[in-house]
């Protein structure tokens, strides 16, 4: 009877002891999987972390770099404005005189068309014409050095080869001596504000005379 009590007994303790077993088992299982969760999710935290830092570096440069190509061009922009006011500025200073000029070359041809005609009658002019012939002909010079000052050139251009920029034909004059196209003759002279063509000088080019058949 005392036996079975033992016996009883020591089954009891280690049904005992395996349940402790078992359950020191599961828990250590638990604890194990939670501590494999932990650090799973610490390292996902680290990847996502490490992954937010660098995109937002990279979004720091790309802004930066945008910025700095859009200063880059706004300065460029900048400087083609002041450029471009510059020479259109140069370009009105340089041709602002144009239209006086162009008046200015009619009296030009006025006064030296009258020259021209009185000077050849001049021993026959009486005194006071004569005076008055020397004050034109001083008028002429002052506006000759006039235009000279102010960049106004004159045109004439005989012996040159024709130029379609600053010379027009009137016509044709046959001579074999001259290469064809050469002027031979200025009906009316041209004149130039700087570059610029005012009036065209009016010419006569030659040609090659036609053989006797």
């Amino acid at each position: 009877m005392s036996n079975e009590k033992d016996n009883n007994s020591n089954k009891s303790n280690q049904n005992d002891k395996d349940d402790n077993l078992s359950t020191n088992h599961e828990e250590e299982k638990a604890n194990l999987k939670d501590e494999n969760i932990k650090d799973v999710s610490e390292s996902l935290d680290g990847n996502l972390s490490n992954e937010t830092e660098e995109e937002t570096i990279e979004k720091i440069k790309s802004d930066l770099e945008e910025a700095v190509d859009q200063k880059m061009r706004a300065l460029a922009d900048a400087e083609n404005t002041r450029r471009r006011t510059s020479k259109e500025l140069e370009q009105t200073r340089k041709y602002a005189s144009l239209s006086l000029a162009r008046d200015l070359i009619s009296v030009f041809d006025s006064l030296e068309k009258a020259v021209e005609t009185i000077s050849e009658k001049k021993n026959d002019l009486a005194e006071e014409m004569k005076n008055i012939l020397i004050g034109v002909e001083m008028t002429l010079d002052q506006l000759k050095q006039a235009f000279n000052n102010n960049n106004i050139n004159l045109i004439n251009p005989v012996g040159e080869k024709f130029d379609y920029n600053l010379h027009q034909a009137m016509f044709e004059k046959e001579n074999n001596e001259l290469e064809p196209g050469t002027i031979v003759e200025i009906m009316q002279p041209g004149w130039t504000l700087h570059d610029r063509l005012i009036r065209p000088a009016m010419v006569g080019v030659s040609k090659r005379a036609k053989k006797e058949e």
